[in-house]
């Protein structure tokens, strides 16, 4: 650890310039950086490492570098009855690893496993006193000796600011901020945290999301209708587990460390690095860092393409609180993003949508719609267009006349007038990412990760072609749906 710890004063006037930095908008930073000559447009670099890690360069006048690492993560890579494990296993990490932390390895080994040990056994035992204590008892033990804030004031000497995990389903990120001459060793640490990780505190952290996913299931009004859409649509999608309600288990440290390999494996993750470097520079660093790949092998469970529904299936759900009508359509093949972006928002988004119009002109004024594409959220779009639309005047004829909005939504092209305004709103929220260049490093990253065939872009289109919209609302519309009610 003494390369990470060594005081050195650029290491001080680093951090300071850092601080500076963190003060200044990316309008002044980039105001600054052109008038002195930097190009604040060069094109952005792809690369894979020779580990097997994939790396986004993103070169903008910023002089700070914010590094984001994004992870698609979802049930597959959870044992059954712990979903969510992967994001916990993520926070865990923060707390260091054996060489970051630890004030005697061999030793706090032993400790984890014990206190592995205490909290089955306390499961299994519920209400047993005896138990409780030797888990409390465990818990002090290995907390001595380990120190899950060394990892933070590593970084933080590199220096590397606000260091974080980001929850974005099924997509974990984690994030930092750094500088440019600090890549090296920021690099050295993240590939040590992918291949000595402790998992300190991994039982408590557990305990926290627990709770917070089961009252965050308990809250969700629409969690039974699409669990059942799902049933119907995509059977055993591993997507149905998390609408299911949290079991109270508690993982072991060899599940969460065998989720953590399999999540963290150079093939599943995306790094991407924005602001005012020399990318042929951090390239060359990168690959200096990023050598030797895992040993084990990542092999994700093969899944049968999604296929137009040559059939209406239709199902009822009871006890729901507001009256709702769910219809899901098989996606075809999305060959661009920004194009599925637009159709959702024109199509569904609100009352302002084609069929927020259609239930406005059929007198179904206090109705809602939403739509959710691709839902759920997976790689390359290879999942379903989810249109809900809820009316607490009941369900009567409401799929009905869903369904004839859909058929004039293919009819013809989208007027040119209401594809600005739907561009007008994608440009909007473009336009509030690239403000903050540390949230625009989250979107690239979480963007790589669920459309990797896709090029990687710091700008989205100034055009949306109605006729595109179109095409894929018609491919989209071509199959039959899945329809589901959900009744008080």
């Amino acid at each position: 650890m003494a390369w990470a710890m060594a005081s050195k004063p650029r290491r001080v006037i680093a951090l300071a310039a850092l601080a500076g930095l963190l003060g200044t908008s990316i309008a002044e930073a980039r105001a600054q950086a052109q008038a002195a000559g930097a190009n604040a447009r060069a094109a952005v670099v792809a690369f894979t490492a020779p580990d097997g890690s994939r790396f986004v360069l993103v070169p903008d006048a910023v002089a700070a570098v914010h590094w984001a690492v994004a992870t698609f993560v979802d049930a597959n890579d959870e044992p059954r009855g712990l979903e969510g494990l992967a994001y916990t296993t993520m926070r865990a990490s923060l707390g260091g690893t054996w060489r970051t932390g630890s004030t005697d390895v061999e030793k706090e080994q032993q400790a984890l496993a014990s206190l592995d040990e205490a909290w089955q056994n306390a499961l299994q035992r519920p209400g047993d006193a005896a138990s409780a204590a030797r888990v409390i008892e465990s818990t002090e033990i290995a907390n001595g000796l380990g120190d899950t804030a060394a990892f933070r004031r590593v970084l933080a000497a590199m220096p590397a600011h606000r260091p974080e995990v980001i929850d974005r389903q099924p997509v974990c990120i984690f994030a930092l901020t750094t500088l440019p001459d600090a890549i090296g060793d920021v690099g050295r640490l993240l590939v040590e945290r992918r291949e000595q990780q402790a998992l300190r505190e991994l039982q408590a952290m557990w305990m926290q999301d627990l709770h917070r996913r089961t009252a965050s299931h308990f809250a969700d009004a629409t969690a039974a209708v699409r669990a059942e859409v799902l049933a119907l649509a995509m059977p055993n999608h591993v997507a149905a587990r998390s609408l299911e309600q949290p079991q109270s288990r508690v993982p072991k440290r060899a599940e969460a460390m065998a989720v953590w390999e399999s999540t963290q494996h150079p093939d599943r993750t995306v790094h991407v690095l924005l602001g005012d470097f020399d990318t042929t520079a951090a390239m060359e660093t990168l690959s200096a860092v990023f050598t030797a790949a895992p040993s084990h092998k990542y092999e994700r469970p093969a899944t049968a393409p999604l296929r137009a529904f040559q059939s209406m299936r239709r199902s009822t759900v009871p006890g729901v609180r507001v009256p709702v009508v769910a219809l899901a359509w098989a996606l075809p093949p999305v060959e661009d993003r920004f194009v599925l972006e637009a159709a959702r928002l024109w199509l569904g988004d609100g009352l302002e949508s084609h069929i927020g119009q259609e239930l406005q002109r059929a007198g179904r004024t206090k109705a809602s719609v939403q739509c959710l594409v691709p839902w759920p959220r997976t790689v390359d779009g290879a999942s379903l267009l989810l249109l809900e639309v809820s009316d607490p005047g009941g369900t009567d004829q409401l799929g009905e006349l869903v369904m004839a909005a859909v058929g004039t939504a293919v009819a013809v092209a989208p007027s040119p007038a209401s594809l600005r305004q739907v561009l007008a709103t994608m440009q909007r929220r473009w336009c509030g990412l690239t403000d903050d260049p540390r949230q625009l490093a989250l979107e690239l990253a979480e963007t790589a990760v669920l459309w990797p065939r896709a090029t990687v872009s710091a700008t989205m289109p100034d055009h949306v072609s109605p006729e595109a919209v179109q095409a894929l609302l018609t491919k989209t519309f071509t199959g039959q749906p899945v329809v589901v009610e959900g009744r008080p």
